[in-house]
């Protein structure tokens, strides 16, 4: 995840996912359109065509807080699909509705499926950066979010907080 800034406030959230050799193998069957392991231009657009409308009916499994209030789900773009080694990468930008002042407002993120078909887990170097963020003070919090647990309780989602002071 990176949170992106732009005239010290928060624009968007850049949103990575590496995915397992299963589910690679099976996009790299069904976008990889020349067999050579990787994604071309058409096959990443293919890709997002492909996938996006489905994602969207789960939120994009990428939930935004603004003031502990969850934003309504947000379309995200420049999506691109990738693949090295056969494990595909998709990255994409989930811009906010208006730019976020992080240090007069609380600004969190989750994703997650919560129906349970999806193991998400953060990276586990580095899982969060900030993005044209020179001069701000600010970092990135992660933690269990026992609130907004799921699956009848047993699956606490892993909540990413910007602090900024």
């Amino acid at each position: 995840m990176a949170f992106n800034f732009a005239d010290k406030q928060v624009t968007s959230i850049t949103v990575n996912w590496q995915f397992d050799e299963i589910f690679s193998d099976e996009l790299l069957m069904q976008f990889d359109a020349d067999g050579d392991g990787t994604f071309d231009k058409l096959e990443s657009n293919a890709a997002g065509e492909g996938v996006l409308p489905n994602l969207a009916q789960f939120h994009y499994f990428t939930y935004v807080y603004l003031d502990g209030k969850l934003l309504d789900a947000i379309a995200p773009t420049d999506f691109v699909a990738s693949a090295k080694d056969r494990i595909v990468f998709f990255q994409m930008n989930v811009p906010l509705p208006q730019p976020v002042d992080p240090y007069k407002q609380a600004l969190a993120l989750e994703v997650n499926d919560r129906e349970y078909y999806v193991a998400v887990e953060l990276a586990e170097k580095d899982p969060v950066t900030l993005e044209n963020a020179a001069g701000i003070k600010c970092a990135a919090s992660v933690r269990d979010d026992h609130e907004n647990a799921y699956f009848g309780g047993f699956v606490y989602p892993q909540e990413i907080a910007l602090q900024c002071h």
